[in-house]
């Protein structure tokens, strides 16, 4: 079943990062730690100021975005997903994922269903996020090493499957890596574990990054501690399976905390060496090479790297003599700003993106939709629902996965409601377009929204 459906799991990976022509993220957001109190913070990405306000939080976090909230996961010893007003900075739901559970991450199938991983746990809880309520678990223990905890981490969701990174470590000799580590394929209709991909190195710790020129995710693998084992992992989300490293712990010369890509020739990854001290360095998917250091501020003080949309790479310092967050221009690795001081050492970074799942008709707030496309996989024609809430500019354009402009659709005004769009699968020249991915923009002052659609034979 797997490979049947497997070219549907492409369709919903996260947007490539050139493709986007105009910056659409605005803030950024920063949870802090002294490891005795933890707060959020935001960051204009258009001045790189430091906002004024701040939302308590757990000394262990992770934080995520998704349509129009933040995220924040509060892990060891608190146990609850925190949800944030990003205007106003108040919490406006918690609860708890079930004491002793150290939730993981958070992943969505839609507003109100949500996947959170347990780190405690062999089971996958499924939750509402709006009221917080219990809707299921997936069972993941078949996939556990001997001690019955398969160790789920970070997730990424590619409608209908959701990914599920399992580091498999053995918990009885210090949490050493097992024999292997997999990622789970789970079934969003059914909410079903769909089968696995067995990884080459093992201990996932990153969360999944999408290069579009590979046109797969990237996932880093630290391996056993102190040991250059591990590297940078490639997944193919096409026929499911790994392709291998694409670089490895012993060429970027440490253990891997965070990656994040740019470009195939220019990508970057937190390493530490064997006295734990951690760098930020730059290096090449392509012949997987280490280009340069980048940062090094010594000791272990680099938790997290973030890259937005403006070709901007983040790098937080959580040390406690300079901490702060420093902003380098990607692929030039030079700073720009910083250090922007978010008070309390920074721990974990995300952003204010699009979100690129909407209903066909716009919910409140909401200016533009853009359905799923159909069919899809696409044959012959493919058809579009395109709904605005308020009249304007509209342009619906076709992109390759390089981000190539192939067809433009739709440009010019448009009424308010909804009309139908079709794509005969033909460039602009009127020649066939060949079979693989494409994503289709539609774009409006203040938002866009991007589809994936497989072209087949």
């Amino acid at each position: 079943m797997l490979r049947r459906a497997a070219l549907l799991l492409a369709l919903l990976l996260p947007l490539p990062h050139r493709a986007a022509a105009l910056p659409a993220e605005t803030r950024a957001f920063v949870t802090t730690t002294d490891f005795s109190s933890g707060g959020l913070r935001r960051i204009d990405l258009d001045t790189r100021a430091v906002l004024p306000g701040e939302a308590p939080v757990h000394t262990d976090t992770r934080v995520r975005w998704y349509n129009g909230r933040i995220y924040v996961i509060n892990r060891f010893g608190q146990d609850n997903i925190q949800v944030v007003d990003p205007a106003t900075l108040a919490t406006v739901k918690q609860f708890s994922t079930g004491n002793g559970s150290n939730p993981a991450d958070i992943a969505f199938a839609s507003p109100t269903k949500a996947y959170v991983t347990l780190y405690e746990r062999p089971d996958l809880l499924i939750v509402n996020p709006q009221t917080g309520a219990a809707l299921g678990s997936v069972a993941l223990g078949s996939l556990a090493d001997a001690d019955g905890i398969p160790e789920m981490d970070h997730m990424e969701v590619a409608y209908p499957w959701l990914l599920v990174a399992l580091q498999r470590l053995d918990r009885a000799h210090g949490f050493v890596p097992t024999d292997s580590s997999v990622i789970a394929v789970v079934d969003m209709r059914a909410d079903t574990l769909a089968g696995d991909i067995r990884l080459t190195a093992k201990n996932p710790v990153t969360p999944f990054v999408f290069s579009s020129s590979f046109g797969q995710l990237l996932i880093g693998c630290a391996g056993a501690y102190g040991a250059l084992d591990g590297g940078v992992e490639r997944i193919d989300p096409i026929a499911l399976k790994s392709n291998g490293l694409c670089v490895t712990e012993a060429a970027l010369g440490g253990d891997i905390g965070a990656i994040a890509w740019y470009r195939n020739d220019h990508c970057y990854a937190v390493v530490s060496d064997a006295s734990f001290n951690a760098s930020l360095v730059s290096w090449s998917a392509i012949d997987g090479t280490k280009i340069a250091t980048v940062y090094a501020p010594g000791g272990f003080s680099i938790p997290d790297i973030g890259l937005d949309d403006r070709d901007e790479l983040y790098v937080l310092n959580s040390s406690f003599t300079a901490p702060g967050v420093w902003v380098y221009r990607a692929g030039a690795d030079v700073p720009i700003a910083g250090p922007l001081d978010v008070g309390l050492p920074p721990n974990q970074i995300t952003f204010d993106r699009v979100t690129t799942d909407l209903a066909s008709v716009p919910p409140a707030g909401v200016s533009l939709g853009f359905a799923a496309p159909r069919p899809n996989p696409a044959r012959e024609t493919v058809r579009f629902d395109l709904a605005l809430a308020r009249a304007g500019e509209v342009e619906v354009t076709v992109f390759d996965l390089a981000g190539r402009r192939v067809r433009t659709l739709a440009a010019g005004p448009r009424p308010a409601g909804a009309v139908a769009l079709a794509w005969d699968l033909a460039d602009a020249g009127g020649a066939r377009v060949a079979p693989g991915l494409y994503l289709v923009r539609a774009r409006v002052p203040g938002a866009e929204v991007t589809r994936r659609v497989a072209v087949v034979r």
